[in-house]
């Protein structure tokens, strides 16, 4: 049973006519009459009860009907469905990123994406940067929001934000009346880093600083959420380095200042997919994320 000869069957049930319904087909009459011919034949019923006068439904075709229709309106769906898809309106992305994501390119991106692809499920986890290196190479998660610790020949990365780091204090510290703080003072300070693995990339930026300014972190304190270590600073406990976007959206009673001295370095924030993905998805958030990333240049000039 084929597509072309079921469609005549309904046009012309709805018709009654074989004039409008080869109108509506763009067919001969003879052709539409020879589709009919051979889909009755198939069935093994008479579908239409033809006179010169008037064409009608036989009780078979009546019934049949119904049936028909729904398979037409599930073929035109499916073949809908599927365009949708190739042309990325369908289907899911799972996407990793560091803690501190969010505070710059992540929420105004994610926002961005749904009203673009509001039908595109999007999953979110929340990963360091060697978790998601595996989750790419595993397959695991399609795009990542990832610091540059890692590479590899699989894998694409793209530099999106780079900002300057900031040092985040307590309203009390002694360098809380300073506009800037000179790296050298940092010499002697507290402070709070993540756990050794998150570490990995600020200390892969600052180490040949702290070396050269003589700086060797009193680390009072190993902290895995970004929240979290943000209440410990405005408790005063220590002091933190972290990207400028951060103090953007500082709700903890901390202040930040920036830094000055030689090479001092940028927290950079990439994203990732892995070469041999397929998922038609990330070509358009990957190319998406530099339109926002460019937005908010624009809105910090």
């Amino acid at each position: 049973m084929d597509q072309k000869s079921l469609m005549a069957f309904v046009v012309l049930a709805e018709e009654l006519q074989f004039g409008r319904a080869a109108q509506r087909l763009k067919l001969t009459q003879s052709a539409v009459s020879q589709q009919i011919a051979r889909l009755e034949k198939e069935l093994g019923v008479t579908l239409f009860e033809r006179t010169k006068r008037k064409v009608a439904l036989s009780e078979s075709g009546s019934v049949f009907l119904p049936d028909a229709q729904k398979v037409i309106r599930d073929i035109e769906q499916a073949t809908e469905t599927a365009q949708r898809a190739a042309k990325g309106l369908l289907g899911k992305i799972r996407i990793g990123y560091v803690d501190a994501a969010p505070f710059s390119i992540l929420s105004p991106l994610v926002m961005q994406f749904r009203k673009s692809r509001p039908e595109v499920g999007m999953v979110l986890y929340e990963l360091t940067s060697l978790e998601q290196f595996d989750a790419l190479k595993n397959g695991k998660i399609d795009i990542g929001l990832l610091r540059p610790v890692y590479k590899s020949d699989e894998i694409n990365t793209i530099t999106l934000v780079s900002e300057p780091y900031v040092v985040a204090m307590n309203k009390e510290h002694q360098f809380a009346e300073l506009n800037e703080i000179p790296i050298h003072a940092l010499v002697g300070e507290k402070f709070l880093f993540t756990s050794k693995e998150k570490a990995k990339y600020i200390f892969s930026n600052w180490s040949a600083i702290f070396s050269r300014y003589g700086i060797s972190p009193d680390i009072v304190q190993e902290v895995n959420q970004l929240h979290a270590m943000l209440s410990l600073v405005g408790a005063g406990m220590g002091i933190a380095l972290l990207p400028v976007s951060v103090a953007e959206n500082n709700n903890h009673g901390v202040i930040y200042r920036a830094l000055t001295g030689i090479d001092v370095p940028n927290a950079d924030l990439n994203i990732a997919w892995l070469k041999d993905n397929k998922n038609i998805q990330i070509s358009h958030f990957v190319n998406m994320a530099k339109e926002v990333n460019e937005w908010r240049k624009g809105l910090n000039d």
